[in-house]
């Protein structure tokens, strides 16, 4: 079967610095891998890559058997920084319908509506559904753009550090949601993360990054090496501009 995810001698470069460097590996469908790797590895370049949002200096990387940005919903993308102006009155219903349709919705259908509330039901958000994003704490913002990944049930989930900025009971509750995620066989996901936690929990299979893929195997091939304490201690800062993955 086609993996879910497959990178062959992935290059890219941007502002002369070489931030991936001659990168593979694959993520078979029904898997739930991690990439780990220190502040500034190329992590969020790679999963920006995989969006097709950001060009290959060289290499390939297939995502569902095609070019990266020609799945549409079959892949789900959850951000680390979350685009959207504070002074908007945007409801989660809204970001979630966004979503699914692919354009900010004038108005929202009753089936559009039973879809953003079955997304916000799987990550335990259902009370969310008519709530200001501006009003919402931390744990709940990731809860309703969780629900905007899964509304179209894809095959691929992309998760950007979607702990951060998150205090500890809001990471301890996202982890059990991703549990969750994670036991579904029919749906692959890679979670960029430095919360060893999750790691531990969640891995089927472990890539480190640090520009060139350094290590790939099962969890306990690949962590409580001499890399942990650079592997999670912070928070992802690839230090280029890019673009997110938002419609709104």
């Amino acid at each position: 079967m086609t993996p879910a995810l497959k990178a062959h001698g992935v290059t890219v470069e941007l502002g002369g610095r070489r931030v991936l460097d001659d990168v593979s590996f694959e993520v078979a469908r029904g898997e739930f891998a991690c990439l780990c790797g220190p502040n500034g590895a190329g992590k969020t370049t790679f999963l920006k890559a995989a969006l097709g949002l950001l060009p290959l200096t060289a290499g390939e990387i297939e995502v569902l058997g095609t070019r990266p940005g020609t799945s549409g919903s079959a892949v789900g993308y959850l951000p680390q920084a979350k685009a959207f102006n504070p002074t908007f009155p945007a409801r989660v219903v809204d970001v979630i319908v966004a979503n699914r349709r692919g354009a900010w919705p004038v108005r929202v259908s009753a089936a559009d509506r039973e879809a953003a509330r079955a997304a916000l039901a799987r990550v335990g958000g259902e009370r969310l559904l008519d709530a200001v994003l501006r009003g919402l704490s931390g744990g709940e913002l990731q809860r309703a753009y969780l629900a905007r990944a899964l509304v179209n049930e894809p095959a691929l989930l992309l998760l950007d550090e979607p702990t951060a900025g998150v205090d500890a009971r809001g990471r301890a509750e996202f982890l059990d949601l991703l549990a969750g995620v994670a036991a579904r066989e029919d749906l692959a996901a890679v979670l960029v993360t430095h919360n060893a936690a999750a790691v531990r929990r969640l891995a089927q299979r472990v890539v480190y990054l640090d520009a060139r893929v350094r290590a790939w195997g099962a969890p306990e091939e690949v962590l409580d090496r001499e890399w942990d304490r650079a592997a999670f201690s912070g928070h992802d800062h690839d230090t280029h501009p890019g673009p997110l993955c938002e419609d709104e």
